[in-house]
């Protein structure tokens, strides 16, 4: 249970990011390459800063600045979302790439392990599981997070109604971005203690499979993230065990879990204007 949570904590930064984004109307396909910034800013943070806050302040503000950037072309110029997101991890996947070699020498170091603080479960996992319930709280229980919906659903009702749409979706998009480095600064500071190229291997992808499969519910999403988690908890046991078989067939589990998941869970309806560039009338 500990290995399913401790691989499910940044799937569940990633599908909150996902989430906050996609309740405002953006579609956050660039998840992954916020991520893969947040992964890189972390270490870089901990190495040359010395301790992890360091390390945590560098993901903050790579996620900021990447969130300021997707919000820019996405909600302010509009484009295409779906685009833009594919593009920014491209050119995060590069930037990453060769910033890694920049500082290579300093940076093939393994950082320090974070101890846990309850349970077993490190301080990233806490944090995880309390975002979880407060983001609950906040889309279904409060007026910022009702106005926050209603921008996704209908935009210009939303506007009609004396909303900011462009100013909600601008915030949702950097908050969803910084909470998406976290998921990044989860992976390589609290699990794999270093970066390499493409470190995230695809999990922000798995992250927004387990919104659509929670439908946009951060509740049932944890759910989702906690399935993911166990399937490449099990990738990694079953590579420890060494049954004979290639290890790059425990790798797919994960990935085949997820397609069967969201196969089985059929055509999920999202917020009604995901996706959906703001024309102002």
């Amino acid at each position: 249970m500990l290995a399913a949570l401790r691989a499910a904590t940044p799937l569940i930064f990633c599908a909150l990011g996902i989430l906050v984004a996609e309740r405002a109307g953006v579609l956050h396909i660039g998840v992954e390459g916020v991520m893969l910034a947040g992964a890189l800013a972390a270490i870089i943070g901990t190495v040359l800063g010395g301790n992890p806050w360091a390390g945590m302040l560098a993901t903050i503000s790579a996620g900021i600045i990447a969130g300021i950037i997707l919000a820019f072309i996405s909600v302010s110029l509009p484009t295409d979302q779906v685009v833009i997101g594919i593009a920014f991890n491209l050119v995060s996947l590069g930037a990453t790439s060769f910033i890694f070699r920049l500082l290579a020498k300093q940076l093939q170091v393994l950082v320090p392990a974070i101890p846990p603080l309850l349970f077993g479960l490190s301080p990233f996992t806490l944090a995880a599981i309390v975002l979880i319930v407060v983001m609950w709280w906040f889309l279904f229980w409060t007026g910022p997070g009702l106005k926050l919906r209603s921008v996704g659903e209908n935009t210009h009702a939303a506007h009609a109604s004396g909303i900011n749409v462009v100013y909600v979706r601008f915030a949702a998009l950097i908050i969803a971005s910084v909470l998406a480095a976290l998921g990044g600064a989860a992976l390589t500071m609290g699990w794999v203690r270093s970066f390499t190229d493409n470190v995230t291997l695809g999990r922000g992808f798995i992250a927004l499979a387990a919104v659509y499969f929670g439908r946009w519910n951060p509740l049932l999403a944890l759910g989702a993230c906690l399935i993911f988690g166990a399937g490449e908890a099990l990738a990694f046991r079953g590579q420890g065990t060494g049954a004979g078989l290639n290890p790059h067939y425990y790798l797919m589990l994960p990935y085949i879990l997820t397609l069967l998941v969201v196969g089985l869970a059929g055509m999920a309806r999202g917020p009604g204007d995901a996706g959906k560039p703001y024309l102002r009338r």
